[in-house]
């Protein structure tokens, strides 16, 4: 059991520390360290790393027998590292929403404009010739 509490508290700093490295891919995208779309791409398998690494920790942190739920890890511990965790998961989520909306999209919108105004001026000067 001693052995299954240690594997349940790697598993946990092994999820953490993915958030923290999504995190600081998602901080060098706002920065412009990166490309958002790097970022994303680096983010994601991260993501979903640290994701499965939480779901290990909470199933190794408790034991059923039966209807009984025995907690290996303490009971307020576990839901408690499980909230912090899940907290900043939703938060790094909502930060790749909002760089999505707010800052991939209007850039898309300005290049196409930009190319579309090219091909303007491209066809009259050639239909002025």
């Amino acid at each position: 059991m001693n052995n299954r509490k240690t594997f349940a508290m790697i598993c946990y700093f092994i999820s953490i520390a993915a958030c923290i490295g999504a995190g600081v891919v998602s901080f060098m995208a706002y920065r412009h360290s990166i490309t958002y779309t790097l970022g994303f791409l680096i983010f994601v398998p991260i993501w979903i790393g640290a994701y499965w690494f939480l779901g290990f920790f909470n199933a190794l942190a408790r034991e059923k027998s039966g209807k009984k739920t025995r907690f290996v890890v303490k009971k307020s511990l576990t839901r408690g590292l499980s909230a912090v965790a899940n907290i900043l998961s939703v938060l790094l989520l909502c930060f790749w929403v909002y760089a999505y909306i707010f800052m991939v999209l209007p850039a898309n919108k300005a290049d196409s404009k930009a190319k579309v105004g090219t091909r303007q001026v491209v066809s009259w000067s050639v239909d002025m010739r």
